[in-house]
This record gives C-alpha cells, structure tokens and sequence, in this order.
C-alpha cells in the first residue's frame, strides 16, 4: 500500500509540473492557452488523470506481448525429447504365454462300411443255374441254399451209385464178391453225393444278399462270382491311411467313427486289424474298426469318415511350432523378458513463478484444455523385452503343435511366427500378446 501512494504521489508531482510549463508557454501558443484553462477544471482533470493511467497500462501490455512474440519466433527452438526411444533396426514381435494344457492328436481318414463276412459266392463246379433263392438285401439263415445249378446229371450220377452200392452189398452178404468191392462202390456213391452238392451254394451263417451279378439261366465256371453274401450284425468301418501316417497307427487306437446317414451320431470304436503291408499302388496301409450294428442300421458300401486318436496327453506344455527354430539337431525357442514400460517424460515441476506486474493481479490460471472429439489420441507406448535363447527337449509333434517337456515353464512368454534368428539379451518390439495357442 505504501508503494502504491508514493507511486500515486510521483504521478501528483508530474501532473503539477506539466501544469506549470504549460503555464510557460500559454502566452505563446493559443491551443496551450486553452489547455491550460480546461486543467482548472476537476473533471477535465480526473479523465486525464485516467487516461494517462489507462495509456501506461497498455504500453505495458503491448510491451510484453511483444517479448513473448519475439521469445517464439527468434528464441533458439530445443530438440524436444521423445516419449520412447528406441533402438534402431528394433524387430517387432508377437509373443505366446505358455500355459499348460490338455494335447490331443488325431488323424482324419475316409473309407467304407463293410460287412463283418463279407463272401463271394462261387459254386465249385461248371453249369447253368438253375435258381437263386433270395433277392439283394434280403435275410438268409444258416444252411439255406443260396443258388443252385440243374443237377440232372448229378442226380443220375448219384442214383446209379446208390444202386451199385446196394447191389454190391447184397452180393458181400452172400459172399459173392471181396470187401474191397463193396467198398469201391461206396465211395462212388460218395463222390456222386459230393458232385451234387457242387451244384448247390449254402448259408454258412446267418446273415443276408449283398449284390447279385448274374441271373438264372447264365453258364458259370468255378471262377465266376455269382453275388456276395455278407454277415451285418457287426460291421467293419475300413480305412485307408497314407504311406507317412502309417508310423502313428497302432491296434486298439480309439476311433470315432461318422456317416453320412446319421450326421449327428458318433460312433466309437478301436481299430482291431491293421494290414501288414502297404499297398504297392495307392500306397496306403488298411485299417479295420469293428462297429455293432444289431439294429441293422448300417449298411455295407456307407461312405464313412474317421478321427483316428493318435495321441492323447493331459496337461502338458504346448506351442506353435512356429515358435520353434531347429538348428542342426537341437530345437530354439526365444524366451522374452519384458522391460519396464516407458511412458513419456514429464516437463519439471517446479515451484511456478507468478507474475507480479500490474496486468494479472486477480488472474487465474487457465486451466488445462481437454482434447476435443474427433482428435486422435497419442498412441500408447510400445512394449520392449529381451530376447534369451533357450534349448528345449520336445517330444510329441504335429504339424501346428510341439509339446515341450523340458526348458519352459508356465505363464514364460515366447516369441511366435518366428521369422529371422535373434542373439541372446537382443531387444525386440513387442506387438502382440497372445494368451492361447488357438
């Protein structure tokens, strides 16, 4: 206050001196006559007063107005440090969590429904036949005759045979003729007996008429295939498994088993036959599932689809394999540690100096604007880590999944879709965290 009124006085001084020259000079210059007449007046006086006030007041003002223009035009600009600053030639990566879990493998494969017996009929002897008994898909039960050819001669044959041996019998009896006689004759009657039965085709099992190929009246030999006779009271589902996935089957491998007429049933099963060889051709390897089939529901020729359990495996290591690099014979995964996040630097804070000039006292500070909609916001800053090399001992394998038994542990973070060969401690960018192998 005090400052003020000695301010206040040294204005007062200036007003009376100026009043006193122009006193001086009132007789030489009319307008400084008039001038001089209108200060007698106290309210010419008090608006001078403030205008003179209110002129100091800008010329301040403009003159730090003017400083603050002249400080962001010709003032040395400093380099403004970066929020993150990275290394150059920093490769991005995507990283996995390793977690444990459940591993299955399975095999897809596509293949038939057959029957459990499945037979061609073939008579054992030359002729033309005479009936077939039973049309295709219907039932047959053991020993019904199946197809038969004319027996007209085998009849003869039989019917002469059987009269030789009673003939012969009687003469033995009289002691007509020697044993051995008698006994020729019997085995004639027993050849003409199994002539006939040539002619007959017979049920061995129960079971039914897969396809029919040839008709009553068409000539046959022993190599011709008169139709099929199938037993489906158990049926077969058979597959064929490529020459480089032969190594991954094995007998009583669990199969689940799907056809097309019954697309939302599974049935299950294991694999019970598995072919000694690889066919030459296809290079395939045949495999057998035995399917129950009580209600007949399945019928011979079904296209049928399989997954093949190849192996199963409960909680263990699992990662892609493109997160494996092999080098000569060991196995690379690039364990990442994670840096500490960078976030930008904060100006200093120091203690602010307000100003004390006459134009903003009373003044608040502007608050802080917030960024308006539609404004992109700085992107967060980027993870880093280090890279460590690890050997790993791998056991089962697929094509997308490794599992690792030894050299990672749960929730360690590994670097996948490996592209290039990273050093041990080199730094990476990381880009992506993935929680799941899937």
């Amino acid at each position: 206050m005090k400052k003020f009124n000695v301010v206040l006085e040294k204005i007062k001084f200036s007003f009376a001196n100026l009043k006193m020259r122009l006193s001086a000079f009132g007789a030489k210059f009319p307008r400084i006559r008039d001038l001089r007449e209108k200060l007698k007046d106290k309210k010419f006086k008090r608006n001078l007063f403030i205008g003179i006030l209110a002129g100091i007041v800008v010329i301040l003002v403009l003159a730090r107005t003017f400083g603050n223009i002249q400080k962001v035009f010709f003032r040395k600009k400093e380099a403004k440090k970066p929020a993150i600053t990275f290394e150059e030639g920093l490769s991005p990566v995507k990283i996995l969590k390793v977690k444990k879990m459940d591993f299955k493998d399975t095999l897809p494969a596509m293949g038939n429904i057959k029957g459990f017996k499945e037979v061609d009929l073939k008579f054992q002897t030359s002729g033309v036949i005479e009936s077939i008994n039973f049309e295709e898909g219907e039932k047959i039960q053991e020993g019904d005759i199946i197809a038969s050819l004319i027996q007209k001669e085998a009849l003869l044959k039989l019917k002469y045979s059987s009269l030789e041996m009673e003939k012969n019998q009687k003469l033995f009896d009289i002691g007509a003729i020697a044993r051995p006689k008698l006994e020729q004759s019997k085995l004639e009657y027993e050849s003409a007996k199994a002539e006939l039965d040539k002619t007959n085709i017979y049920a061995l099992s129960d079971g039914l008429l897969g396809s029919r190929i040839l008709d009553v009246g068409s000539y046959i030999t022993p190599n011709d295939k008169v139709g099929t006779f199938i037993d489906i009271e158990k049926v077969y589902a058979e597959f064929s498994i490529i020459e480089k996935d032969v190594p991954k089957i094995a007998l009583k491998q669990k199969v689940d088993v799907f056809v097309d007429a019954f697309p939302t049933k599974t049935l299950s099963g294991q694999i019970d036959r598995v072919a000694p060889i690889v066919e030459g051709r296809s290079r395939t390897q045949n495999i057998k599932v035995e399917l129950a089939n009580k209600d007949s529901a399945l019928k011979p020729g079904m296209f049928a689809r399989a997954l093949i359990y190849t192996y199963e495996k409960k909680d263990v290591l699992v990662v892609p394999s493109s997160a494996l690099k092999k080098k000569e014979a060991d196995y690379l995964a690039y364990v990442v540690h994670k840096e500490e996040l960078m976030t930008p630097k904060e100006e200093s804070k120091g203690p602010e100096k307000k100003a004390r000039s006459l134009f903003n006292f009373g003044l608040k500070a502007k608050k802080k604007e917030e960024p308006k909609e539609g404004v992109p916001k700085e992107a967060p800053p980027q993870e880093t880590g280090t890279i460590e090399v690890r050997k790993l001992k791998v056991g089962y394998m697929t094509q997308d999944l490794i599992e690792v038994e030894e050299g990672l542990k749960e929730e360690e973070l590994v670097v996948v879709e490996v592209q290039e060969e990273f050093k041990d401690k080199a730094k990476v960018e990381i880009m992506e965290t993935q929680e799941s192998v899937f």
